[in-house]
Formats: structure tokens, C-alpha cells, sequence
């Protein structure tokens, strides 16, 4: 009979246990509704400079990360620094918020025929242009190199005799800077990139090169598309026809 006392103990930590496992419900999650346009439309100009702000949700063992960017209206340094991630995080109910700035394109235009939300966030008026899920230990570790399927349709076109910086993994698959960051070397330019090899710390079979085009190179995602990060959280985008 002791031993039946302790079911009902049991049961009860086992639902608690499942209940904080669960994390956010999926249908909690306010996933962006993204419409379609017939027009394309976009920016252009290299450097291209922004912010991101990265709104995270648990759901079991994986984080659903919805991506908020201020491309339609980019903050100052000090602008973007001083918003209060606490607060955004109480505001939408997630697991965590990554404050992912300060950032700058790598390529001479970005289009999509998706017609992007607006939400507003910590004050200030951010697009909504996709999400990503990745494991839990991902987002925890922010472990460079770890390839990540990402939720956009988006075209980016890199202007021939321009550079492209690339990372190609040991199967020869190739991925081209999309963005540059300064948030772990703050005074990481654009020039600065042509050094860049020489400070990374590759994985064994990973090659870094810079090119120069001889004709536009055009990366089309297509709904999806898989991204990877270097430990300088430079964002780099797979060229799928590689």
C-alpha cells in the first residue's frame, strides 16, 4: 500500500516534468504572416547596415526563433543598444531575447516578393521577414560553424568584380557572407574582411576564400535556405546550386 501512496506523487512530478519540457505551446507563438506581391522589392547598396533582434521560444527540445529586423527604419548604435530586451521579452511572452546588432550587409541588393510585416517592438517599428528552429544546446552555445535551416524567401545578388567571402565546409559545400556583425569584434569593418581568414579559427576541413565575381552571383532561398555563423557571428548562406 506505501508504494501506492507514491503514485499519485509521481504522476504529479511527471506532469510538472512534462509541462516545463513543453516549454511554449506552438500556438502561442506568434509566428509572422507573411503575404506574397507581385512586386519585388528591396534594398540595395554595399554595405547595407542593421539590427536584429532575436525572439526565442521554447517548444520541447528545440527554439523557435522568430527573426525581427529594422531594415525599414535602422537605429543608431546607441538606439539599438538602449532598448530594453527585458521588457521585450515580458512583451511577447518568450524564452529569450538576443539582441543581434550591430550588423551589415555583404552584398549589393537583397529583394523579396514577399511582403514583409511590421511589428512593433520595444518602441520601434521592426520587419518580421522569417523565422528559424534550432536545437536548444544551438541557441544556448551559439556554436560557430553548426548549420541552421532557416525560414525565408529571399533574393540576394552579389555585383560582379565584387568580393564574396566564403566559407567551404570538407564535402565542398559553399556558403557566401550574406552579413557581417559587430558584436563580437565591434570594430569590424568591411574592409576589414579581406584579414578576416587569418583571425578564424576553422574546424578541421573547413577552408575560408575570398573571390572576386567575373559575372552576378544570385542566391535564391526559395521558402528555405541553411545558413552558419562563424565565431565573429558573420552570417553566411549556403549556394544550393554548389
Amino acid at each position: 500500500m506505501t508504494r501506492l501512496k507514491f503514485i499519485p506523487v509521481a504522476l504529479v512530478i511527471l506532469a510538472g516534468s512534462l509541462y516545463f519540457l513543453r516549454g511554449v505551446p506552438n500556438d502561442r507563438i506568434p509566428y509572422p504572416e507573411i503575404g506574397s506581391s507581385d512586386t519585388l522589392r528591396g534594398y540595395s547598396g554595399r554595405p547595407i547596415h542593421y539590427n536584429e533582434v532575436l525572439v526565442a521560444y521554447r517548444s520541447w527540445f528545440d527554439v523557435k526563433v522568430i527573426i525581427y529586423n529594422d531594415l525599414n527604419d535602422v537605429l543608431s548604435d546607441q538606439g539599438f543598444d538602449s532598448l530594453d530586451f527585458e521588457a521585450i521579452k515580458k512583451e511577447t511572452g518568450a524564452s529569450r531575447v538576443i539582441q543581434n546588432g550591430h550588423r551589415y550587409w555583404v552584398l549589393d541588393k537583397i529583394e523579396s516578393y514577399r511582403e514583409t510585416p511590421i511589428k512593433r517592438l520595444g518602441g520601434h517599428d521592426f520587419l518580421v521577414p522569417g523565422f528559424v528552429t534550432v536545437p536548444i544546446w544551438n541557441l544556448i552555445s551559439r556554436r560557430p560553424y553548426t548549420v541552421m535551416e532557416v525560414e525565408r524567401d529571399t533574393i540576394y545578388t552579389y555585383f560582379a568584380n565584387k568580393k564574396v567571402y566564403r566559407l567551404i565546409d570538407p564535402d565542398g559545400k559553399v556558403f557566401t557572407m550574406q552579413a557581417a556583425s559587430r558584436s563580437v569584434d565591434k570594430n569590424q569593418t568591411i574592409d576589414q574582411l579581406d584579414r578576416l581568414g587569418e583571425k578564424l579559427q576553422l574546424p578541421k576541413g573547413w577552408r575560408f576564400r575570398i573571390d572576386i565575381l567575373k559575372e552576378n552571383l544570385v542566391l535564391t532561398s526559395g521558402g528555405k535556405t541553411e545558413i552558419i555563423q562563424d565565431e565573429f557571428e558573420n552570417t553566411y548562406q549556403r549556394n544550393l546550386s554548389d
